[in-house]
Formats: structure tokens, C-alpha cells, sequence
């Protein structure tokens, strides 16, 4: 499986990129049509279909995004071993004793202060714990001690800046992220046209205008075949 890459900046992202794209081509489209000789009928049913194109694109172009992101937060936090270390496949009994061994590790770390809980990290390395490694982790993670995730992470992988990538990630996907003011700038639909928004209206006066010329004709045949 390929590793999912960072995320670029929004003037770079594939996806920002193609939600501003969306907007442009239907405003161009748009104009487009309404300087077509068609009904206005024609006109707001073009517009309208145009319209509902440019919605569904943005919203796929913000899923991906966000598919993306959540990919790159979870590989990022799959090369910090927290939570218990139970293969699939693994039996019940030997799940219980795995799930035991890891909680107890967990609930000392969690009741550790800073500099013990970072002695507890170092007996683990020192002895290739890794049950007491991934409650020492988990529990660092759940705490917010950044400061030995980090230490961890900068003697382990290889990924720059590994935990602030993941706080920016969590962030993003929490609305909490500068980030967002892109997101809200760029994935918003342009506002709906008059067109759209008048369609019901135009359809109505249209078929209106049908019955009318229909009556209109039923009129004039009956005369003429009176007059005959």
C-alpha cells in the first residue's frame, strides 16, 4: 500500500485546486448560456443542470480532501505504537492475557508523573518491551505529553516533524486549523443564480404559456370550421 504523502499547501492541493477550477468554468458556462439565443426556459434548465454539476464537484473534491487527510493522520499515527498489540487471528485466551498485560502497563503510565512515565519509555527501549512501550505511548498520547512522543518519534522514524504533522491533521479535521478558512473559502458552492432559483417559477409560466397557445389554436380551428 502506498504511503499517503503529506499535505501540500492549499494553493498546491489537487482538490483545492479543482473546487476554484469548478467555480470558473461554471461562471464561464453560465454566461455562456445566457448569451445563447435560447427560451429563458432553456436557459435556466441549462444553468440549473450546470449548477448542480458545480455543487456535486465541490462536494467530492472536499471528500477527497478529507479522505486524504484522514489517511495521512492514520498512517502517521500507525508508526507510533499505542493501543495493545493483538494480531488478528489471535485466540480468545491468548487476547485476555495480551489486553490484561497492556492495561495494566497503560493505567501506570497514566498515573505516572512526566519524568517517570519518560523512565517507564526508557525501560521499554532498554528492553524491548513492547507491551510496556505501547502503554507508556498510548497513555503519553492520550495525556497530550508531546513532549515524549516527540522525543520518541525524532529516535524512531524517520518523518520530519512527525508529531506536529499529526496535531495539524487533527486540528484540520477538527475545524480547529488555519487551514479551515481555506476549506470554508474554497469548498462553498458559489450561491445559487437567479436562474435556479427562479426555474420553478419560468417552468410554470412556461407550460402556462403552452396551455394558452394550445387554447389559442382549439380557438382558431373552430372558427375556421365554422366559417367553412
Amino acid at each position: 500500500m502506498a504511503i499517503p504523502p503529506p499535505m501540500p499547501h492549499p494553493n498546491e492541493d489537487p482538490d483545492h485546486i479543482a473546487a476554484r477550477a469548478s467555480k470558473q468554468t461554471f461562471t464561464e458556462a453560465a454566461n455562456t448560456a445566457r448569451g445563447s439565443n435560447a427560451s429563458d426556459l432553456q436557459v435556466a434548465e441549462q444553468i440549473n443542470t450546470l449548477y448542480d454539476t458545480h455543487v456535486q464537484e465541490i462536494a467530492a473534491a472536499y471528500e477527497r480532501l478529507i479522505t486524504r487527510r484522514r489517511a495521512r493522520l492514520e498512517y502517521l499515527e500507525s508508526l507510533v505504537p499505542v493501543g495493545p498489540d493483538v494480531a488478528e487471528g489471535t485466540s480468545q485466551a491468548d487476547r485476555s492475557v495480551l489486553l490484561k498485560g497492556f492495561r495494566e502497563e497503560y493505567g501506570k503510565a497514566m498515573e505516572a508523573t512526566l519524568p517517570r512515565r519518560a523512565a517507564m519509555l526508557a525501560d521499554a527501549e532498554r528492553f524491548d518491551d513492547d507491551t510496556l512501550r505501547r502503554g507508556v505511548l498510548t497513555a503519553a498520547m492520550d495525556l497530550g505529553d508531546q513532549a515524549l512522543i516527540k522525543q520518541w518519534s525524532a529516535q524512531h522514524l524517520d518523518v520530519a516533524d512527525h508529531l506536529t504533522e499529526v496535531y495539524e491533521l487533527r486540528s484540520m479535521l477538527g475545524g480547529r486549523h488555519f487551514n479551515n478558512l481555506w476549506d470554508s473559502q474554497d469548498f462553498r458552492p458559489l450561491p445559487a443564480p437567479v436562474e435556479v432559483t427562479d426555474l420553478p417559477r419560468i417552468q410554470v409560466a412556461d407550460e402556462a404559456a403552452r396551455r394558452a397557445r394550445q387554447e389559442q389554436a382549439q380557438r382558431d380551428r373552430h372558427i375556421r370550421s365554422v366559417a367553412a
